[in-house]
C-alpha cells in the first residue's frame, strides 16, 4: 500500500515515517450503512479514516432525537479524543470503505511525533470550524440553505452526483421535522437544483446550492484547504 496512492487525504498528509510506523496496522474495511463507529462514552478502540462513504457525527442526549453536528468522508478520520471516550457518536450515512487503526498505536505515534501532532492539530481546528458553522447553520439559516449546505457536503464526499438518501437521517441531519425537509426538497427539485428518485436524490445545478446556501457552505471547507493544504470540495461546476 503506497501511501500516495490512498483517497483519504489526511493519510495522505501524514509524515512518511509516521505513516510507515501504522501502516502494519492499517486495515481497509467495509463501512455499512447504519454501523456504530463510536458510541457515546465508549471506549474507543479503533480510528477510521475513511477512504469512500460519509460518517455523520450526532449529538443527543436521552428522550430527544439526535442532531448531525458534524460531517467525515475522505478529507478525515473519526474520533481518536485523548480520554479515549467521545461525548458524541460517530454513524455510517453513506456506505464505502475505511482505513481502521488501532487508537492506542496512533495516539503513540502522535504524542512521539511533533509533525504528526501539529497536522492532526489542526484538521481538529478545522472540525471546530466546520461544527461552529454547523451551529450557525441550524440556529440562523432557513431549512432551504441548511438543506443545501449539507447536500453540497455529502457531494463533496461522495464519487459522481448521485447521493443516496435514508428517510429515518432526515430530522438528524437538518434539526427539523421530517415534513420540514421533504418541503425544503420540493423547493430545490423545482428550481433545478436537484432530481430526486427513490432513495437518492442527484445534484443537478451545483453552483445554485451554493447560491441557495448563503453563505453557510465554504467558510469551513476553505478553512481546510488553508490548513491541510488539498481541496476539500468539489468546487463549483462539478455537477453535470
Amino acid at each position: 500500500m503506497l501511501q500516495n496512492s490512498l483517497r483519504n487525504k489526511l493519510l495522505q498528509k501524514f509524515p512518511a515515517a509516521d505513516f510507515d510506523r501504522l501502516k502494519p496496522d492499517l486495515r481497509l474495511v467495509e463501512m455499512k450503512l447504519r454501523d456504530v463507529l463510536v458510541r457515546p462514552g465508549y471506549p474507543i478502540d479503533h480510528v477510521y479514516f475513511p477512504e469512500s462513504g460519509q460518517i455523520s457525527v450526532l449529538a443527543k442526549v436521552a428522550q430527544s432525537e439526535p442532531i448531525e453536528v458534524g460531517m467525515i468522508g475522505w478529507e478525515g478520520m473519526s474520533d481518536m479524543i485523548p480520554t479515549g471516550r467521545s461525548p458524541l457518536e460517530s454513524i455510517v450515512q453513506v456506505p464505502g470503505e475505511a482505513h481502521r487503526v488501532d487508537r492506542e498505536l496512533l495516539m503513540r505515534v502522535t504524542r512521539e511525533s511533533a509533525e504528526l501532532s501539529d497536522l492532526l492539530l489542526r484538521y481538529e481546528n478545522f472540525l471546530l470550524m466546520q461544527l461552529s458553522f454547523t451551529a450557525l447553520s441550524h440556529g440562523g439559516f432557513s431549512i432551504d440553505e441548511r438543506l443545501a449546505r449539507w447536500l453540497l457536503m455529502v457531494h463533496d464526499r461522495v464519487e459522481g452526483d448521485q447521493i443516496p438518501l435514508v428517510h429515518e437521517f432526515f430530522s438528524w441531519m437538518l434539526a427539523v421535522r421530517r415534513p420540514g425537509v421533504t418541503n425544503a426538497f420540493k423547493t430545490l427539485r423545482e428550481c433545478g437544483a436537484i432530481e430526486t428518485g427513490r432513495g437518492f436524490v442527484t445534484i443537478r445545478d451545483r453552483d445554485m446550492l451554493i447560491d441557495i446556501a448563503a453563505g453557510s457552505y465554504g467558510p469551513a471547507e476553505a478553512e481546510y484547504e488553508k490548513l491541510i493544504g488539498v481541496p476539500a470540495t468539489k468546487g463549483r461546476h462539478a455537477a453535470k
